[in-house]
């Protein structure tokens, strides 16, 4: 029979119940499908009362762990609606999403309980910027980000992706060179040639754009935007600090560069602000809640400096008209309510615990990645190269990022971006990374001779 271990822990008993259930959900030790004691079974092995356990369960009901059945008893329900992580099947650290699975069990009953705005706003078409009240929500999710931002310089977008697009539309043509990381977000690098826009790769260090390197590339193409990602750059994690901020901010000021910033992962961050509190009047903003809440929302902005607002609402407008009010309206709730900031302080926490199993796992691995940062760049040993080794990682069960995939230019490192928010507990994580680990230690197959 499972027993929770509460020895050490405080509060009231039934959440300490409840919070073990939590804890050994994510460490695996209670699998989907486990069946818990009766209430009265365990209140006697506890030593407490039926009603104890009562609220226990009934806590843990709430989020989302468990689920009762007449005439059954009480299950775990898992941290997919049906099933845990697969035991045999490829395990994907190919996409940098973490699902809060608790909130959806909760939020799913009362999706639509409370609206900011009546249905009769909402199922209609409204301004390409969006509605003043979901701006202005927005603008109050920006600041808890670290960027002051006029609700209304605020753009909602379909997305970062969608954000991108328009921004860049905005200050770019066709046949122009934009200058990018030399390790870049892959979204980029196809929408780049989709657009017909040319790359130029800027060397990186560990705080991203290297500032001579970024003097080199204007002078070298005459390119006057720049697209990157100064806080959890993707893929390879790293942050710019402050001095190098303002390095950043002082050469594009100088070369009236404008600058994309892509902060998907800001919220994340624990750097707390961002390039565009630095050069205001030469940055477009953006990011999404992809990461931050759920990519199903499909929703985002962009904060272009206020001569360029009309051009990227024109964006907007000639690529969708505008983006659905409905969504806008559940993510205002949610930030008016304080569930957005939950389920972004849940993610903080449950990264950050990610982060300890990679580094225990990986130790002795050359890798880049922060304790904050969902996302790791893994340095492969000589023997293999990218796309070899993904190959034969995905024969191993487990699916991982090539290098190619967001390298500018010529040069390929041996290298991979491994996702650590994909699976669904921490347990399948683990599982993912021995995988990785048992490619990394077979031997690379010989290359083949054509004669």
């Amino acid at each position: 029979m499972w027993l929770p271990e509460l020895q050490g822990r405080r509060g009231p008993v039934y959440r300490a119940i409840a919070d073990a259930i939590d804890e050994d959900v994510q460490k695996g030790m209670l699998r989907a499908g486990t069946r818990l004691p009766p209430h009265r079974d365990l209140a006697d092995r506890l030593g407490v009362t039926v009603t104890t356990i009562t609220r226990a369960y009934t806590e843990a009901t709430r989020r989302g762990l468990i689920a009762g059945h007449v005439g059954r008893g009480t299950f775990i329900r898992g941290t997919a609606e049906t099933e845990d992580e697969p035991l045999d099947g490829p395990l994907d650290l190919s996409m940098n999403i973490l699902m809060p699975d608790k909130e959806v069990a909760v939020l799913e009953k009362h999706l639509f309980a409370r609206r900011v705005l009546p249905w009769t706003q909402l199922l209609g078409y409204v301004p390409s910027r969006g509605h003043m009240r979901h701006r202005q929500a927005m603008a109050a999710w920006l600041e808890s980000c670290g960027l002051i931002a006029d609700p209304e310089r605020i753009v909602l977008t379909a997305g970062a992706q969608h954000a991108m697009a328009v921004a860049l539309a905005a200050v770019v043509k066709p046949g122009d060179t934009l200058l990018v990381e030399e390790l870049t977000y892959s979204g980029a690098r196809l929408l780049a040639q989709q657009m017909g826009w040319r790359l130029r790769g800027v060397a990186m260090d560990g705080e991203g754009v290297k500032p001579d390197s970024l003097e080199s590339a204007i002078r070298a193409t005459r390119a006057r935007v720049l697209y990157c990602m100064p806080r959890l750059q993707n893929p390879t994690s790293a942050v710019m600090l402050d001095r190098r901020r303002k390095q950043i901010a002082a050469i594009a000021d100088k070369h009236r560069l404008t600058v994309i910033e892509d902060d998907t992962y800001g919220f994340l961050s624990t750097e707390r602000e961002p390039l565009a509190a630095l050069l205001p009047e030469r940055t477009i903003f953006i990011t999404s809640l992809s990461k931050s809440l759920f990519p199903g929302l499909r929703l985002g902005c962009a904060v272009p400096p206020a001569a360029l607002v009309e051009k990227v609402t024109s964006a907007v407008w000639a690529t969708m008209i505008n983006t659905s009010p409905i969504g806008a309206d559940i993510m205002s709730s949610w930030i008016e309510d304080g569930t957005a900031a939950r389920i972004a302080d849940w993610k903080r926490h449950e990264v950050a615990a990610r982060q300890q199993i990679i580094r225990r796992l990986l130790q002795g691995e050359r890798l880049q990645t922060q304790p904050s940062s969902p996302h790791v760049w893994l340095q492969l040993p000589a023997r293999w190269d990218s796309d070899t080794f993904t190959a034969h990682a995905r024969a191993r069960g487990v699916v991982v990022n090539p290098a190619h995939q967001f390298a500018v230019g010529d040069v390929q490192p041996r290298a991979v971006r491994l996702c650590i928010g994909t699976p669904r507990t921490r347990a399948g994580l683990e599982q993912a990374i021995n995988r990785v680990l048992d490619s990394l230690r077979d031997r690379a197959p010989a290359a083949r001779v054509v004669v």
